[in-house]
């Protein structure tokens, strides 16, 4: 089996737009980090992440609904980006770091939960690169983004995340709408592309590095989600 590249901008650079990698124990480190925050969001405790999903499904869901309530505070994203020292996602090249593209002044670390059978739960199609070019925001020209996205519990037979392999080299149109918080949000509606997704082969246990201009999205099914997610800037060389 050919080595795979070692360097987050490597492994998002792949004719396809993406690699999966195995996580080990990170997965089970962000599955506990995204209990804590739901234990000190709802004020209880929970013995698992499967537990807390499942509290959260029954009785608090729409509490979690918008992206601002899933971002980590400062010290639950200050340990899970020593953690990721470890497994060379963050300071592969001197220099990369977790984004902070929503302004908080820390690295923005977030999950989403999606229930069973809830296509409404869902983020829809879009690229990572359109929400930069609706926002704006600065960026290093000598640093290119990339998406890292893992899977704390989903069903690994039927894997919920929708990718369109190569399509970062190829160039959509989109609108947009603002939401709630004034934030502009791509809107895509190319059925045709849309119907060519394919399920991306990403397992718990496991990451999907990929290219910021990559299509993808959610996909419900007949189990619950809950996902972890955050953005590399990292270093061209």
């Amino acid at each position: 089996m050919a080595k795979l590249p070692s360097t987050p901008l490597e492994l998002s650079s792949t004719p396809a737009g993406f690699s999966i990698v195995n996580t080990d124990d990170l997965t089970s480190i962000a599955a506990s980090l995204v209990s804590l925050h739901i234990e000190e969001t709802l004020g209880q405790k929970f013995d698992s992440l499967e537990n807390a999903a499942q509290f959260v499904i029954e009785n608090d869901f729409f509490r979690f609904k918008d992206k601002p309530a899933r971002i980590f505070a400062k010290p639950l994203a200050a340990q899970f980006v020593d953690c990721l020292k470890s497994y060379r996602f963050l300071n592969a090249i001197v220099g990369d770091f977790v984004t902070d593209e929503e302004g908080l002044g820390y690295e923005n670390i977030y999950w989403r939960i999606v229930r069973s059978n809830s296509p409404s739960d869902v983020g829809p199609i879009h690229a990572d690169r359109w929400f930069w070019e609706l926002s704006q925001a600065p960026f290093p020209t000598s640093y290119s983004r990339v998406k890292v996205w893992m899977p704390l519990i989903q069903d690994d037979e039927n894997p919920s995340l929708m990718i369109l392999p190569e399509s970062q080299e190829r160039q959509f149109n989109y609108k947009y709408h603002s939401d709630s918080f004034g934030k502009k949000k791509p809107i895509f509606l190319d059925d045709l592309v849309t119907s060519a997704m394919i399920t991306a082969p990403v397992r718990v246990g496991e990451a999907i590095i990929f290219h910021d201009g990559l299509l993808h999205g959610g996909k419900a099914t007949g189990k619950h989600r809950v996902s972890l997610e955050f953005t590399l800037g990292s270093r061209v060389i």
